[in-house]
């Protein structure tokens, strides 16, 4: 059978999704992707063509992804012509899904198109991908604990610095070849080897001089509700999660929002009683979980005082529209 993986190209969970997914069906062709309609506008091409040379029908696994209502009439495009070759889609996420987003799957009782959503709050998508492809696999079941460990930030077992190997592999010119490669390592079990440390060492420094300068541009600013927020101009050696924590633990902040030169925007939080993925709601492409998320600005990311009211009113509107 035909076998396309897509999956989130930016963290571990993304790539421990697709690597046991490979464990299942070691013929499948591997694909990674991000958010926003260029992105999907790619993959979608991609599995356009490689559905067009294959001659008998297959399935295509989504993992990691969740569906935006913008991204809803191009995806269900792409399943309508899946549908038209016999490929069927599987798609399993534990992001937050619209009811619009939903709606595309119909009742879920067609066996070409399945959604498999985690609404608890509580898994990641490897986890999910574990449970629903290969439950009775040791190794799977391990990876889908390490891939949990990572997402939800938690120091319950030791985790290789995979996370930053993912950014600094998003800086090179070979990234999808690096992270298919990284993707098939996996699958095999190995989650170390002397090339990722050869290669991680020479993230480390261009990371050390990256969160330097990102400390430096860091502008606060106080919310007339007494929130407590910053705007850090970002690197693409910078992991964000982690970056976070650090600066969580040197300052008072209730939330952090990452801005790159492209007017990306991570966001990450230290206050409970602010949901990322509500702020992320009033950007552009906004998405993500209550403790992280991401999207787009408006506004020119290289006027930061434009960025930082931007954000400003995000955070006030989640807020706003929270006590409604």
């Amino acid at each position: 059978m035909n076998v396309i993986v897509v999956s989130h190209e930016s963290d571990v969970d993304g790539v421990f999704s697709a690597s046991i997914a490979l464990m299942r069906f070691p013929q499948s062709k591997v694909f990674f992707t991000s958010y926003g309609k260029e992105n999907f506008v790619r993959i979608s091409d991609l599995i356009y063509r490689e559905v067009i040379e294959k001659s008998s029908p297959g399935i295509v696994i989504f993992c990691d992804l969740g569906l935006n209502e913008d991204m809803v009439s191009l995806i269900a495009e792409l399943f309508e012509f899946l549908r038209s070759n016999s490929w069927s889609i599987i798609w399993i996420d534990h992001h937050p899904w619209s009811l619009k987003a939903l709606n595309i799957f119909g009742d879920n009782e067609d066996r070409n198109k399945k959604v498999i959503l985690d609404k608890s709050g509580n898994k990641c998508a490897s986890e999910l991908i574990f449970e629903h492809l290969l439950n009775n696999n040791d190794k799977a079941k391990y990876l889908a604990s390490l891939a949990h460990t990572s997402d939800f930030l938690l120091k319950d077992q030791f985790l290789p610095p995979l996370p930053e190997l993912i950014v600094y592999y998003k800086t090179t010119p070979n990234f999808y070849s690096r992270l298919a490669k990284l993707c098939s390592k996996i699958s095999e079990g190995i989650l170390w080897d002397t090339e990722m440390q050869a290669d991680y060492r020479i993230y480390t420094g261009l990371r050390d001089q990256a969160k330097r300068d990102s400390w430096k541009k860091l502008q606060e600013k106080v919310l007339e509700n007494g929130i407590k927020m910053a705007v850090v101009p970002t690197d693409p050696y910078i992991q964000t999660s982690l970056f976070s924590q650090e600066i969580f633990q040197e300052t008072d902040l209730d939330v952090v929002f990452f801005l790159t030169k492209e007017g990306k925007v991570s966001i990450r939080r230290s206050n409970s009683n602010l949901n990322c993925n509500e702020i992320a709601a009033e950007l552009l492409e906004g998405g993500g979980h209550a403790y992280a998320a991401g999207g787009k600005i408006r506004s020119d990311p290289l006027n930061l005082n434009e960025a930082v009211n931007e954000l400003e009113d995000a955070v006030k509107n989640s807020l706003k529209k929270k006590s409604q």
